[in-house]
C-alpha cells in the first residue's frame, strides 16, 4: 500500500496576532503540505495565499520547524504509530539536530523493529552529544535482536577515531542485551579495549549472557593482556559458575596484583570451599588490596574456611595472622576461641578485636594453650612461642609439649627456635638434647646461645663434648653461654678449654669462665668427700 504520509496539526499565527490551527501532511522528514487550512474556507483560495498564515506556512514554518523539539516529538510520536511505511522518516530524525529528537526516534525505530533500522541505528551509537541517544540506539537494536548481530558484532570492533568508542561501548551493551552466545569471542577480546568504558561494557554484556561465555571466560584468565584478565575474573565472580573455581584459584598467582585481587573477590562471591587453602596463602600477598580481597573472600565461605584460618594464625608472618584473625571476628565460629585467646594474651590487638567482634571472651592464658595442645593445634603455640607469657603456659605442660618444641627447633623464624630451645630447657627432658646440641651450629647467634643455656638446664653429660667444641663461637654472648652450660654440667674435661677461654679479651666471657671453672671445682671437691 502506498504510503501518504501522516497527519498532524499546528497553531499556525495568522492576522492581528491570532493564531488558529492548521492540518499538515508529513511526507517526510521536514516535508509538510497542508491538508487543511480554515483560511481558504472563510477567504476563498486567492486572498487565502495573501494571508498571514499561508505567508509563514511557506516562509516561517520550516525554520519554526527546526527549532520546535516539542512538535518534532509530536512527529515522532505519529510516524511511530504509522508503523513501517514511516521508518524513512524517522531514520531521518536519527540526525536532528535535538537530542531530545533523536533519542525518540531510535526509540521508535526499537518498537518497530525493522531490521532495516539497523545501519542508522548503528551510527546513532556513535551519537558525539547524547548518552541517551546512544542508550536508546543500543536499546532499540536489542529490541530488533538477532538481524542486529552482524553490525553490532563489527561495530563493536570499530576503532576508526576516538568517537569509535561510543560505538564500541553501545554497542557492547547491545549484545549484551540480545544474550547472543555468539557475540562471547568478540565481547572477550573486548575485554582489552583502550577504553574503560568498553571494557566495563563488554563484561557486563558477558555477564548478561551467562552461562554460555563461562568457558570463554575461564580461557580469557590466561590472556596477554592483564586487563582481560582482570575482567574476566570479575566477569566468573557475577556468573558464579563453580567451574569457574580452579581457573580463580590459578589467577590468585597472576602476575598483576589487580588480577590476583578480582580471582579471590570472585572465588569469596563463588563461596567455593576449594578455595580455601589457595585464598590463606593469598592472605600473605605483597599487595594490602590482594590480602584484603582475600579475607574477605574466606568469610564469605564462612564456616567451612575456619580451621584453615585457625591455622593460619600459626602463620609466620604477621600480615597473614592479623587477616585471619579479623576473617575469623567475622565469621564468629567459637572453635576459634582458644588460639584467638593466646594470640591476645600474647599482645595481638587485632585477635583482641576479632574476640570482641562477635562477642566471645577470651579464655585464660592456661586454659587456652591446653585446649589447643589438645587438639594437636601446635602451629598457633609454636608461632606465639616467642612471647614469654605464653611460653610459660606451654612449659606447665611438661612432657606433652616436647615433640612440638623439638620441631620447632628446625622453624624457619630464628625468634621461634630460640623461644623453643629456653622452653626445653625449662622442661628439663633429655630427649632434647640431641636436637639442642644441633642448634649449637645454628646460623642466628641468640639462637646458638640459647642452645647452650637450654643444654645447661637440662644437666645431661652427653652435651658436654658439643659446648666444648662449640666455644670457639665468634659470638662472645654465646661462648659466655656455653661457660655457664659448662658450668651446670660440672664435667672436668671441660676445664682445660675454659682456662683458655680465661684470656678472652671480652669481660663476659672471661668472668663466666673463670665462675664455670669454680662450679666444677667445688663438686669435685664435694665428690672426693663424700
Amino acid at each position: 500500500m502506498e504510503w501518504h504520509g501522516v497527519e498532524i496539526e499546528v497553531q499556525i499565527p495568522c492576522a492581528e496576532g491570532q493564531t488558529h490551527p492548521v492540518r499538515l501532511r508529513c511526507t517526510g522528514w521536514g516535508k509538510f503540505e497542508v491538508v487543511y487550512n480554515p483560511c481558504e474556507e472563510l477567504l476563498g483560495e486567492v486572498f487565502a495565499r495573501m494571508a498571514r498564515c499561508t505567508h509563514y506556512l511557506h516562509e516561517e514554518f520550516p525554520e519554526a520547524f527546526r527549532k520546535d523539539t516539542d512538535l518534532k516529538r509530536r512527529l515522532v510520536k505519529a510516524l511511530r504509530a504509522a508503523g513501517a511505511p514511516a521508518m524513512p522518516a524517522l531514520i531521518q530524525a536519527l540526525g536532528d539536530d535535538w537530542s531530545d529528537v533523536r533519542r525518540a526516534a531510535a526509540e521508535a525505530l526499537g518498537k518497530l523493529g525493522d531490521p532495516q533500522a539497523v545501519p542508522a541505528l548503528i551510527r546513532a551509537l556513535g551519537d558525539d552529544w547524547s548518552d541517551d541517544v546512544r542508550r536508546a540506539a543500543a536499546e532499540a537494536l536489542a529490541k530488533i535482536g538477532t538481524p542486529a548481530v552482524p553490525a553490532l558484532l563489527q561495530a563493536l570492533g570499530d576503532n576508526r577515531d576516538w568517537r569509535s568508542l561510543y560505538v564500541r561501548a553501545a554497542a557492547a551493551k547491545a549484545l549484551g542485551k540480545l544474550g547472543d552466545p555468539q557475540a562471547v569471542p568478540a565481547l572477550i577480546q573486548a575485554l582489552g579495549d583502550d577504553w574503560s568504558d568498553v571494557r566495563r561494557a563488554a563484561a557486563e554484556a558477558l555477564v548478561k549472557i551467562g552461562t554460555p561465555a563461562v568457558p570463554a571466560l575461564i580461557q580469557a584468565l590466561g590472556d596477554w593482556n592483564k586487563y582481560v584478565r582482570r575482567a574476566a575474573a570479575k566477569a566468573l565472580g557475577k556468573l558464579g559458575d563453580p567451574q569457574a573455581v580452579p581457573a580463580l584459584i590459578q589467577a590468585l598467582g597472576d602476575d598483576w596484583y589487580d588480577v590476583r585481587r578480582a580471582a579471590a573477590k570472585a572465588l569469596g562471591k563463588l563461596g567455593d570451599p576449594r578455595a580455601v587453602p589457595a585464598l590463606i596463602r593469598a592472605l600473605g600477598d605483597g599487595w594490602y588490596d590482594v590480602r584484603r580481597a582475600a579475607a574477605e573472600a574466606l568469610v564469605k565461605i564462612g564456616t567451612p574456611a575456619v580451621p584453615a584460618l585457625i591455622q593460619a594464625l600459626g602463620d609466620r608472618y604477621s600480615d597473614v595472622r592479623r587477616a585471619a584473625a579479623e576473617a575469623l571476628g567475622a565469621i564468629g565460629d567459637p572453635r576459634a576461641v582458644p588460639a584467638l585467646s593466646v594470640w591476645a594474651h600474647a599482645g595481638e590487638d587485632t585477635t583482641r578485636n576479632a574476640l570482641q567482634a562477635p562477642g566471645h571472651p577470651a579464655l585464660n592464658l592456661t586454659q587456652a594453650v591446653a585446649q589447643l595442645a589438645a587438639q594437636g593445634a601446635w602451629g598457633v603455640l609454636i608461632r606465639a612461642l616467642p612471647s614469654e607469657t605464653v611460653r610459660e603456659a606451654v612449659v606447665r605442660l611438661g612432657a606433652s609439649a616436647v615433640p612440638a618444641l623439638i620441631q620447632a627447633l628446625g622453624d624457619s623464624d630464628g625468634d621461634v627456635r630460640r623461644a623453643a630451645a629456653w622452653a626445653l630447657g625449662a622442661i628439663g627432658d633429655p630427649q632434647a638434647v640431641p636436637h639442642l646440641i644441633q642448634r649449637l651450629e645454628d646460623s642466628k647467634g641468640w639462637v646458638r646461645e640459647a642452645a647452650a643455656e637450654a643444654l645447661g638446664a637440662i644437666g645431661d653429660p652427653q652435651a658436654v663434648p658439643a659446648l666444648i667444641h662449640a666455644s670457639v663461637d665468634w659470638y662472645p654472648e654465646v661462648r659466655a653461654a656455653i661457660c655457664w652450660a659448662l658450668g651446670e654440667l660440672g664435667d672436668p674435661q671441660a676445664i682445660p678449654r675454659l682456662k683458655k677461654m680465661l684470656k678472652s679479651r671480652y669481660s663476659t666471657v672471661s668472668a663466666a669462665a673463670q665462675r664455670a671453672i669454680q662450679q666444677i671445682n667445688a663438686r669435685s671437691a664435694c665428690g672426693s668427700q663424700s
